[in-house]
C-alpha cells in the first residue's frame, strides 16, 4: 500500500486530496453515503429536526432526539467535530451522511450502470458531492484497536418520514459491504434494546448474530432496559442483490495507516 502525501505549498490540492475522510463516497441503488461537511449541516440539522422515530419509547443509548431544537444543534453538532481528531491507525471514526438521491423512485428494482457487477468505479471523475441529493439520515461507523480487531462498530437514524421504505438495511448493508471488501474488515459489531424490533431486523437479517444481552440504562437515564449484543462475521454477510460502487477508500486506507 502507498503511504499518504501531499504536495507541499499547494493551496490548489483538493479537500479531499488534504483530508481524505471527506474523499470517501459509499453508493448503493438508491443512496450515497459519504463523510458529513460544514456545507451539509443545514440539511443535517433539518433532518434531526424533523423526528426520528416512530416508536412510543426511545430506541437510542442517549436521548438526543428529545432535546429542543436549539439545544440539539449544540450538541449535535459539535459531536460531530469532535469526530474529526478520531482518525489513526487505531482509532477512526466516520460520521457517514445518508443521501438519496435524486433519480430514487421509492423501489430497489432499479438497474443503472455499475449494479449487475462485484463493485463498480463509480462516475468517472465525479466528485464525492452530487447536486440534487438529499440528506435523510446518518450511519456512522468506527473502530477500536483496528490493526489487531479489524472489527467496526455502528450506529444509524433516519427522518421518520423517510422509514418504512427499506432505507435502513440499504445504508447499513452499504456500509458493510464497503467495510468488508474495500478496507479489509473481519467483524461489525452492533446493538438494540430488545423491543426494538425494526433495528433488530436489519441486523439478523443481515447476517449479524446474537452474541450476548446486558442490563443497561434507556435513553433518558430514568430506568433499566435489556440490550441484545450482536456481531458479524465477514463470511456471515447476508449479501444484497446489489453491490456498492466506493470512491476514496484507497486514499483513506493510506491516510489513516499513518
Amino acid at each position: 500500500m502507498a503511504r499518504f502525501s501531499i504536495r507541499t505549498d499547494d493551496p490548489a490540492q483538493s479537500l479531499e486530496e488534504i483530508w481524505p475522510p471527506f474523499g470517501l463516497r459509499v453508493e448503493t441503488p438508491r443512496l450515497a453515503l459519504r463523510v458529513l461537511r460544514e456545507d451539509d449541516f443545514p440539511a443535517y440539522v433539518a433532518a434531526a429536526t424533523s423526528g426520528v422515530t416512530h416508536t412510543e419509547r426511545n430506541p437510542f443509548a442517549h436521548a438526543w432526539n428529545d432535546k429542543p431544537p436549539e439545544e440539539l444543534i449544540r450538541a449535535s453538532l459539535s459531536w460531530v467535530w469532535s469526530h474529526r481528531a478520531k482518525v489513526g491507525p487505531e482509532s477512526w471514526s466516520l460520521m457517514l451522511g445518508v443521501f438519496l438521491k435524486p433519480d430514487d423512485d421509492g423501489g430497489l428494482d432499479r438497474a443503472g450502470p455499475g449494479w449487475s457487477g462485484r463493485d463498480g468505479a463509480g462516475s468517472a471523475g465525479a466528485g464525492v458531492v452530487r447536486s440534487g441529493e438529499r440528506l435523510i439520515g446518518m450511519q456512522d461507523c468506527g473502530a477500536q484497536h483496528w490493526t489487531v480487531l479489524r472489527t467496526v462498530a455502528s450506529g444509524s437514524w433516519l427522518r421518520a418520514d423517510q422509514q418504512g421504505h427499506g432505507y435502513g438495511r440499504e445504508m447499513r448493508a452499504g456500509m458493510l459491504l464497503w467495510a468488508v471488501d474495500h478496507f479489509g474488515a473481519a467483524y461489525a459489531t452492533s446493538g438494540a434494546y430488545e423491543w426494538n424490533e425494526r433495528s433488530r431486523r436489519v441486523s439478523l437479517g443481515l447476517g449479524y448474530q446474537v452474541v450476548g444481552r446486558r442490563l443497561v440504562p434507556d435513553a433518558h437515564g430514568e430506568q433499566a432496559e435489556w440490550q441484545e449484543e450482536y456481531r458479524l462475521a465477514a463470511e456471515d454477510l447476508v449479501r444484497p442483490d446489489w453491490f456498492v460502487q466506493v470512491q476514496g477508500s484507497e486514499r483513506l486506507r493510506e491516510f489513516l495507516a499513518g
